[in-house]
Parts: C-alpha cells; sequence; structure tokens
C-alpha cells in the first residue's frame, strides 16, 4: 500500500508542473502562458474545422481564434478556412515563427487583454515585444 502510494504520488507531482501554464482572467477568458522560446505557428485541419497552433520547445497552444500578447494588449490571431493564419489583417504561413526577442508592431484598433470576453483564449508571449502605435 505504501508503494502504490508513493508511486501514485509521484506521478501526480511530475504532471502538476506543466512547461506551459493556463490561468482564468475573471473566471471567463483563459490565459495561456507559453515559455520565453521561439514560437512556430501551424495550420491545423480538424473535424470541428481549421485551426492555428502556437507550439515552442516545450509548450503549445491551439484554437480557432486566439488572442496573442504580453499581458495588456490581445491580438487576434485567427484560422481563416480557406485562407490560412491572420494576424492584424497579414497572412501567415504554416512554419512560420515569432522568433524570441521580435517585434510585432500593433496597429491601430487592438484590444486590451482586461476587454476580452467569455470564451476567449489569450496567450502571453514573453519572448515577443508588442510595440504599440503612437497616438
Amino acid at each position: 500500500m505504501r508503494l502504490f502510494f508513493a508511486v501514485v504520488f509521484a506521478c501526480v507531482s511530475l504532471a502538476a508542473v506543466p512547461p506551459a501554464s493556463a490561468d482564468s482572467i475573471d473566471g471567463s477568458v483563459v490565459q495561456v502562458r507559453l515559455p520565453n522560446q521561439d514560437i512556430t505557428l501551424s495550420y491545423i485541419e480538424r473535424k470541428s474545422g481549421f485551426t492555428v497552433e502556437l507550439e515552442s520547445d516545450d509548450g503549445s497552444v491551439e484554437g480557432q481564434k486566439l488572442f496573442v500578447g504580453d499581458g495588456t494588449v490581445a491580438i487576434e490571431l485567427v484560422a481563416h478556412p480557406s485562407e490560412g493564419i491572420f494576424l492584424q489583417g497579414d497572412q501567415y504561413r504554416q512554419g512560420d515563427q515569432f522568433k524570441k526577442g521580435s517585434t510585432i508592431k500593433v496597429t491601430p484598433g487592438f484590444k486590451k487583454a482586461s476587454a476580452l470576453t467569455a470564451g476567449d483564449v489569450y496567450v502571453v508571449l514573453p519572448g515577443v515585444k508588442f510595440e504599440l502605435p503612437n497616438n
């Protein structure tokens, strides 16, 4: 019995520390923080439709529509059913990357993370700088 408890405790302890973490903002928006690494974009066909996947060496997140940012800004990243991946109206291709240390120039009309609504998935990219537009 003691051996069984030790094995179960060890397995639960190992599984309880995922490389990518997820939290809820106000209990309605899911926030995922990917590791501070290069992030690769993938366009995936599922039974339920097309999705975009953000993947690093140690974590990933996938959805039809995600919001990416630095914890304050939220930019929509969408998997269009026939056109591919779009961020701020720009098309991205399979295998494109958000490189660690890179900068995304945010266009006017962006959302703030605090303005996201129930059901939204917000992905924090700690290795990417988000440059706000000049007003």
